[in-house]
């Protein structure tokens, strides 16, 4: 109860970016990942979402592909109604990911010999990629803000990542 966001005046720099994370295979019974994503304005939390993948990924790096793609639909929307809302120059979103296999095959049209059996609508991360409308960065798995919406995890690990996401404490 005691825990929130707190939105700071921004800089008019209206800096969008997004962090994409999954787990592989967590649900037990349908063996279907979770994948998860945080959208910052400026450093202020604006959106997150957590919700279980539409098939099964065969490897972490499948899984966190079709995560990214899921994230840059997001971030392109995102995109889009800060640019109608402030009538301002459409920057590119920039999403991190702490899987770089998956950044590879996002970054790479041609690494399309070990992706062949993904679903064409995952790739539409590439598209936006090469549009220059979506930025893909590597982030360490100990920064990635959307690790707490994929998996359980310890307290002290929970705790940490809670205040990466920018929840704090509003009774102090």
């Amino acid at each position: 109860m005691e825990l929130g966001l707190v939105y700071m005046k921004g800089t008019g720099n209206y800096i969008l970016s997004g962090y994409s994370d999954s787990d592989l295979a967590g649900n037990v019974e349908d063996r279907r990942s979770t994948g998860g994503m945080a959208f910052y304005l400026d450093e202020s939390l604006i959106t997150w979402v957590s919700q279980k993948q539409r098939c099964v990924a065969l490897s972490s790096c499948e899984a966190e592909f079709m995560a990214a793609t899921a994230a840059a639909c997001q971030g392109i929307w995102l995109r889009n109604l800060l640019g109608q809302i402030t009538d301002g120059e459409l920057r590119p979103v920039t999403i991190y990911v702490d899987n770089k296999s998956a950044i590879d095959l996002a970054k790479n049209p041609v690494f399309h010999g070990r992706s062949k059996h993904i679903d064409i609508r995952y790739h539409f991360i590439r598209e936006c990629v090469e549009r220059g409308e979506i930025v893909i960065k590597h982030v360490r798995t100990d920064m990635q803000r959307a690790d707490v919406l994929t998996k359980a995890m310890t307290t002290v690990k929970f705790e940490r990542m809670r205040a990466l996401l920018g929840l704090k404490n509003l009774q102090k």
